[in-house]
């Protein structure tokens, strides 16, 4: 005989099923186009029940989000690439494969839709998970001796997202894989385009 589940565990079903309903609708349309009722409908359950989970549309992105970050972070902490080449090109593939192709309307949504204290919320999350892991990877470059003095961890990491970004989105709708994109972005990042 099957155990029916409890309350409880009810509850935490449907806060999951709404999570990642949430996930693949804002990722796919970005968050001005989905509604909570589309949301609720795709999840089989009212309106209501969704806001009994989650006060409003916002609390249900910020914790969408949180569920999303999660998942990059560990990803990102299991790489155990010996070379910092090796571990930026492995970086950058996760974030690839793991992020959605529509950042610019996930940015442009977040700085137009969402209440200050969210948008804080949401860069601090952003930073933990995206810039922070890039910073720490040209902070050892600093100690060894091979950043700029010019440069600090920081500019180099923000460069090397914002490099990221750019070939993502010119690179999206190709078939091929963007593995060997990231080595060479990898170099051109570490080491320029100037001949030695």
């Amino acid at each position: 005989m099957k155990k029916s589940r409890t309350e409880k565990e009810d509850l935490e079903w449907t806060r999951d099923r709404i999570l990642k309903v949430a996930q693949q609708l804002f990722m796919e349309k970005g968050f001005r186009a989905v509604t909570t009722r589309e949301i609720a409908a795709k999840c089989k359950i009212t309106q209501p029940a969704l806001y009994y989970h989650f006060p409003d549309k916002q609390s249900l992105y910020i914790a969408m989000l949180e569920s999303f970050v999660m998942n990059i972070q560990s990803k990102i902490e299991a790489i155990s690439a010996e070379t910092i080449s090796e571990r930026l090109e492995a970086m950058l593939e996760v974030l690839s494969r793991e992020h959605p192709a529509s950042i610019m309307t996930m940015v442009h949504d977040i700085f137009v839709e969402f209440k200050e204290e969210n948008r804080r919320h949401i860069y601090l999350l952003w930073k933990e998970t995206y810039l922070d892991p890039f910073i720490k990877i040209f902070e050892e470059m600093k100690e060894d001796g091979l950043l700029r003095d010019t440069i600090s961890p920081e500019e180099a990491a923000r460069f090397c997202l914002l490099t990221m970004g750019q070939t993502m989105s010119t690179l999206k709708y190709q078939s091929e894989s963007l593995a060997g994109q990231y080595t060479l972005l990898v170099d051109l990042i570490l080491h320029g385009t100037k001949k030695s």
